[in-house]
């Protein structure tokens, strides 16, 4: 991890003189911290804007509880401490604050899922398939317009889970959360329409670099009141905002206010839907299971730091240099100011971590160990079968 700031100015957790890795986590002014993971002197957190957080969220308390179960997948508590008792959520926030989500199950990080061979897989795929125009008539059937502005055209479809990291990476995703009730028994291929949105162009970038995420309410954290009101516009007649919950496009990162597409795309706008789109025949809404993934990968690729603690895990060792040559470039992100990568390791990107996490979770160790116990009862029936044939 880079060096970080240590002026007067800011609140700071100190790394023990004992120990040779720093777990500094150094909040500036009119920021606060959400510690994600912490094992001795390292830390993996979030380092937010309050402004950002108050704009986002009536209750910012809540809203870093929400970040906390979006990215690592399991239920718990926000705390002062990391091994600390449930706090008040209803509650402001401090500035330079440091909190930490606490899991209600102590994580048990196996590294089971080897990423990087997965990602050089996926990095053979065919170029991003936002502009196959099977998939983006699939969601115009669905969503009539873009979801947001009401613009047909200048549209495109955008994948939820990006398109380059493919159905492999996309099933590990669905298998290995917690389902809170969505069927997603049939969500296999990541063209699937419950991976994807009609939207205007310029939603559709600043979606790609994770500017902006959806967020679906209610969830299992955060209630529809729970965001600013997003029904400032009018809509179209074909169109109407769905009774099944809000879908509120959210800005991470805020743009300059002088640009355009703070006019044409403001901060909490909720989603309209083609109408009559509630029936249970019709196509099905995105997924809440994919949009919380996403949400969780944004955050941290705006505000992420610290992710060789995750690292430490990670075994078999992840290779240095691709199995194959990718056909084409592949973007790598490193969340946070810095991560210490040693030369010819690849940095872990936001998708890495969150599905990292997501690997580990309660559902993923029970669907696991359910996977060994069938493969032990067919080898047991294989081999009284070899054993009757050979009599």
């Amino acid at each position: 991890m880079s060096s970080l700031s240590h002026s007067g100015s800011e609140s700071v957790i100190m790394s023990s003189p004992s120990h040779t890795v720093s777990a500094t986590v150094s909040v500036p002014e009119g920021q606060v911290a959400l510690v994600l993971l912490r094992e001795g002197d390292s830390s993996f957190y979030l380092r937010i804007p309050l402004s950002i957080i108050n704009s986002l969220c009536l209750k910012p308390r809540k809203y870093l509880l929400f970040l906390g179960w979006c990215i690592l997948g399991s239920e718990g508590v926000l705390a002062l401490e990391h091994d600390g008792f449930a706090i008040n959520t209803e509650e402001d926030l401090d500035d330079q604050g440091i909190y930490h989500y606490v899991p209600t199950r102590p994580l048990d990080l196996v590294h089971v899922v080897d990423l990087e061979v997965i990602k050089t897989w996926t990095s053979m795929l065919s170029e991003t398939s936002w502009t196959c125009d099977s998939f983006r008539n699939k969601l115009l059937e669905r969503d009539v317009r873009c979801l947001w502005t009401g613009l047909v055209n200048y549209g495109a479809g955008l994948h939820i889970i990006p398109y380059k990291r493919g159905s492999e990476w996309f099933r590990l995703i669905v298998e290995n959360r917690p389902k809170y009730g969505e069927d997603v028994t049939t969500l296999k291929d990541i063209d699937d329409i419950r991976n994807g949105i009609y939207a205007n162009h310029f939603i559709r970038e600043a979606f790609d670099f994770r500017r902006i995420a959806i967020l679906k309410t209610p969830n299992h954290i955060l209630n529809p009141e729970d965001i600013p009101p997003g029904h400032d516009r009018d809509v179209y007649a074909d169109v109407s905002y769905p009774a099944s919950g809000r879908y509120t496009l959210q800005w991470l990162e805020a743009p300059d206010p002088s640009q355009e597409i703070l006019t044409l795309v403001p901060n909490n706008r909720d989603a309209t839907f083609k109408n009559n789109t509630e029936k249970p025949c019709e196509k099905p809404k995105p997924s809440d299971l994919l949009l919380q993934y996403n949400y969780g990968a944004a955050a941290v690729k705006r505000w992420g730091h610290g992710t060789e603690v995750l690292k430490n895990h990670t075994s078999p060792p992840r290779p240095s240099m691709p199995i194959h040559p990718p056909i084409r470039p592949s973007k790598s992100f490193t969340a946070g100011a810095g991560t210490g990568e040693s030369e010819g390791q690849a940095a872990w990107d936001e998708d890495d971590v969150v599905l990292f996490f997501w690997a580990n979770t309660q559902a993923a160790r029970e669907r696991r160990l359910k996977k060994v116990e069938e493969n032990t009862q067919r080898m047991e029936q294989w081999r009284r079968g070899v054993h009757q044939d050979s009599v």
